[in-house]
Order: structure tokens, then sequence, then C-alpha cells
């Protein structure tokens, strides 16, 4: 089992301390942040007060409770019916939601009803937004640049030996998509995206207890069928999708996937989200890898409990079938390999600033199991046998997301972890690994 003995070893005193430092960098930020539960309370101890329903307004699209917003706006006008800021505040939260529809019906009320230039000014611009959003044809795409900073040791028991590394390397992240809005009752929708990616990474990739540096380069190219099934539930969708994946793993390994997979997704409030989803990849054409399918499965969903604070967990499986160049002890050459992942984080809204952008942060953990190839067995200095080995894993992060203009966010990323390999052959050994992190990238956003 994991090593918990270590924990306080000097790596763990290491992350500790560089996350207190950002805790305490966090902590003036968090004192200033606006109260929602404030603007709440104004609003339940002075029922009928258009400034305590303003203040509320606000204080709800900061923290993201926007079914709360559109009631309370929706209020306000049954006595104010004519009110133009409020008409154009339900527009923006309407649009913001993807109700183009009943946002341009606001806009054109707000219009009939316009006094001031500037009020004039805003109905013009939220309506080039809303039709822009409504053309049919929608694109994005998002540049990331940052670096990472990992510290590993790797260790064989039966040797003993030991192996150490640190690294600190930069990444880059390019990816897009395309958007067709199709004409139909149920906003049916085709999407083209795609993703590349460069990192130079440290890991074991050959399963020697060694570690390796190398060049990491990964892409995928994905078309979808988004259907929306309004029959069932009004937030039920389903997508469809083809995909082409391509992904350096090091040591001589490159998969290659091609596949398709389906997602059902379904919005209980308009602040939770739950999906699921299952798929098929043939691997083929892949070097060193072994595997020729692969399905996979699993299921996610996050919630927001209360103001500012959301939880979310998933799970996830996989099988995998494939032969390799060598027998396993008393059999053939075929394997099959399988694995599931389970995690779980809790999101918090740390700050709001005065201009509605927003600094968040996640603390979430994931733990694995895997019966897996054991690579050194079949590429290692003496290959006899093929071997299965079970894989055991766990990981601990700390996410930070500041918005830092509107097109533009920086992330950060604190992260520990342990990995075991056990029931290895006699010339492969079992292995333990530890391992932590700081990543850094700054995004910028062109949609």
């Amino acid at each position: 089992m994991f090593r918990f003995e270590r924990m306080c070893s000097p790596r763990i005193a290491r992350v500790i301390a560089a996350g207190l430092v950002v805790a305490f960098a966090l902590g003036d930020a968090l004192a200033e942040s606006v109260s929602y539960g404030t603007a709440f309370e104004r609003r339940v101890s002075n029922f009928g007060s258009r400034d305590a329903l303003d203040a509320f307004v606000v204080e709800s699209v900061r923290e993201g409770q926007y079914d709360q917003a559109l009631s309370t706006l929706e209020e306000i006008l049954l006595t104010a019916p004519n009110d133009i800021d409020v008409r154009i505040a339900l527009a923006r939260v309407y649009h913001q939601l993807g109700s183009h529809d009943l946002a341009g019906v606001h806009l054109d009320e707000a219009a009939l009803l316009t006094s001031s230039e500037a009020q004039a000014a805003e109905i013009a611009r939220l309506r080039r937004l809303n039709a822009r959003a409504q053309r049919g044809i929608t694109a994005r795409m998002a540049i990331t640049l940052g670096g990472t900073y990992s510290d590993a040791e790797l260790t064989v028991p039966a040797i003993p030996a030991t192996d150490s590394t640190s690294l600190f390397a930069p990444f880059v992240i390019v990816d897009g998509e395309i958007v067709r809005k199709l004409d139909t009752a149920s906003r049916d929708e085709v999407r083209f995206g795609g993703t590349v990616q460069y990192e130079r990474a440290l890991n074991d990739t050959d399963f020697d207890g060694d570690l390796d540096i190398f060049d990491a380069f990964a892409g995928k190219a994905q078309v979808t069928y988004s259907k929306g099934l309004p029959d069932i539930a009004d937030t039920l969708r389903l997508d469809v999708s083809g995909y082409g994946l391509v992904q350096d793993h090091g040591g001589g390994r490159e998969l290659q996937e091609f596949g398709t997979e389906a997602e059902i997704s379904f919005r209980p409030t308009v602040e939770s989200r739950i999906h699921a989803f299952a798929g098929y990849g043939w691997l083929g054409n892949s070097r060193n890898l072994f595997t020729d399918h692969r399905v996979r499965y699993g299921i996610a969903g996050d919630v927001r409990i209360v103001a500012g604070l959301a939880v979310g967990a998933h799970a996830s499986g996989y099988r995998d079938w494939g032969s390799t160049s060598l027998s396993f002890a008393g059999s053939g050459t075929d394997f099959e390999a399988h694995g599931y992942e389970a995690g779980a984080f809790v999101s918090h809204l740390l700050h709001a600033f005065e201009n509605g952008q927003s600094w968040i942060h996640r603390f979430g953990g994931r733990y694995s199991e895997e019966r897996i190839l054991d690579y050194a067995s079949v590429t290692g200095p003496f290959p006899v046998t093929a071997d299965l080995v079970d894989r055991k894993a766990w990981e601990l992060y700390w996410d930070h997301t500041v918005q830092i203009a509107t097109r533009a966010e920086f992330n950060f990323r604190l992260s520990y972890g342990q990995d075991e390999i056990s029931d290895a052959g006699p010339f492969a050994g079992n292995r333990n690994g530890e391992f932590w992190g700081i990543r850094t990238g700054l995004t910028y956003r062109f949609n």
C-alpha cells in the first residue's frame, strides 16, 4: 500500500510551504470579497425595498446565482414594467445563459422605452452580441502559455535503488472550436474542435524505475453532433462524437487512437450538471503500446450548493485488449487490461471584483487502480515473458483561476501524489513513486 509515513518528507514540507505562501497571499482578497449573504439578508429584512433588490441582483450575478438574479429582476418588473435598466439587466442574464430569444424580447421592450444615449448604446451593443450568437455559426480559440516545476522520486525496493529528478519546463496549449447551430426546435448543433499541446515532461516512460525527460506532443481533432431532447427533459442533450488522438508517451511509445463517443447530459438546475459517457477507440496504429481496442465509460456531476461554493465528483473506467511480442507465462500473447478512477472536488469563489471578474480556487483529489501491461517486461533489457502488474495511484491538487481581463485568466496549480506498481515479474520488480509539482499559465481567449 502507499507509504503514508513519507508524508513528513522534505518534499511534503516544500509543498506545504508553497501552499501557505499562496494561502497568505489570498487572505486579504478574501477579507475584501463582497458578501452575497449580506445582500440576501437585506432583501429579506427590507422586503419591497428597491435598493435592497438592486444590491441582491448585483451580488447574485457576481456569485453566479443566475436563477436568483432572474427571479429578483422579474419581481422588480412586476412593480416597474417600464424600468429600462431592469429590462437591460434581464437581457444580459438571459444572453449569458444562452436564452437569446428571451434576451431579444427584453431588448426590444427596452428600445421602446429608452430615453438616453447611453442606454441606447448599451441596447445596441447587446443586440449585436445577441445577433452574433443567433446567426448560426460561432467560433472560439484559446492559447495557454506557462511553465511547470516537477519533482519526482522512484524507488525499486528489491534492489534497492532510488532515482530522484527535478524539472522546470514550459508548456503551450492551443484549442479551438467552431459551432454550427442548426435551425431545429431542439437547438441541435454540429461542433468541430481541436487541441494541440506541447510540454517537456518527466516520467518513467519505460517502467524500468528510472525517470526520463522527454518532449510530449499531443493533438486531438473531433466532430460532434449535439441534439437536444426537450420531449424528455428541457435540458437533456445527447452528443455523439468522432475523434482522432495522437499523444507521445515517451520511451518510443506513441498513442494513435481513432474512435467514437456518446455523452448524455442533463441540468437539473441552472447551476448543476450531470453527464455520462461511453466510447470506443481503435489503437491499432499506436507504437509500442500493444493495445488494439479500448472501451471507456464514466459519469460526472457538479452542483452549486450555496453562494460561491460548488462540489463535484466523477467516476470512470476503461478496458483494453491487445497482444504483445512476447508470451505471458503459461498463456499466449493476448492480454486484457482494465482500470477505474474516482475523484471529487470543492470549488469556491474566493473573490468577486467590482468589474465582475472573479477569482476561483478548487481543491480536489483522485484515486485510481489498474491492471496494466508492464512495459519493462516487454521492452526492458532482459525480456523473457510479458507480465501484467497492478498499479494504484492518488493525487491531491489545489487550483486557482483568476480572471485578470475580459478574455484573459491566470491559472496556478499545486499538486502532490504517489503511485505504486506491484505484482511485477522478477526481472522488472515492484516500483513506488512520489511526485509533486507547480504549474502556472496564462490563457487568452479569442471568442
